[in-house]
């Protein structure tokens, strides 16, 4: 699976977003279409998810998982119209962080990519370990949703 996240700053701060039901803060991305190029598809998921307009900037890493066939790719990314008002049909909730004190309850993976971000060697090309917990609630999330169809 291929999937798209951006890291957007807006006056020092990062927009993290979370999906309803799930307690966990995130980038803004997720997965692309089959054969869709990863920049016009995380713009995207940015304009249908956020009603934002972005300009992909730079490429920050590359990241795989073991045991798993994805590949994300997570790109700094600029508002083109700055601070427009955000309303989303997909996420509960959407806040601007400090990029210093992020909160507790954030997607590890993600939290490894702001810290690449952070330190400017960029672009990345990472390995990233699967966390068993992060595993068990995916396989919660995915057994509950097939029991509600």
């Amino acid at each position: 699976m291929k999937k798209a996240y951006a890291i957007i700053i807006r006056n020092g701060l990062i927009l993290l977003v979370r999906r309803p039901g799930i307690p966990i803060w995130e980038l803004a991305g997720g997965v692309l279409h089959p054969g869709e190029n990863e920049r016009t598809g995380m713009q995207r998921i940015i304009s249908e998810e956020l009603g934002l307009v972005s300009e992909v900037q730079e490429l920050i890493g590359i990241y795989t998982k073991e045991y798993v066939e994805d590949i994300t790719y997570v790109y700094k990314a600029k508002e083109v119209e700055t601070q427009k008002i955000i309303n989303s049909p997909t996420y509960s909730a959407i806040n601007f962080f400090d990029i210093h004190n992020l909160p507790l309850n954030i997607h590890p993976d993600q939290k490894q990519q702001i810290v690449d971000y952070l330190s400017g060697n960029y672009p990345m090309r990472t390995r990233l370990k699967t966390c068993k917990w992060m595993f068990r609630l995916k396989n919660f999330i995915q057994t509950k949703r097939s029991s509600e169809h």
